[in-house]
């Protein structure tokens, strides 16, 4: 079980490993400008639970609502200490 979390968007090969890899017992969180992995409109290629920072999304335009899942600075550190190992 880890956390990984996700600062690139698409383009970025190594992020997408990242995504690829993830196991449904990991929780991924988009943040910074891999918050345009959800913003493409497109399914993230992950097993993993999604969750996007609400701060990078709206620093970038963009409302909740395009998120399935958003959790704000003290939900990202909520998830970090749920989570054994963190990969970023």
């Amino acid at each position: 079980m880890a956390l990984i979390l996700v600062k690139h968007g698409p383009e970025h090969k190594e992020d997408q490993v990242k995504l690829e890899c993830a196991t449904e017992e990991d929780v991924v969180v988009l943040i910074q400008d891999g918050i345009y992995w959800v913003v493409q409109g497109e399914p993230v290629p992950t097993k993993g639970s999604v969750y996007v920072l609400k701060e990078d999304l709206v620093a970038r335009g963009y409302g909740e609502h395009i998120a399935p899942r958003c959790v704000d600075y003290g939900g990202l550190v909520d998830l970090i200490f749920q989570q054994g190992n963190i990969i970023s």
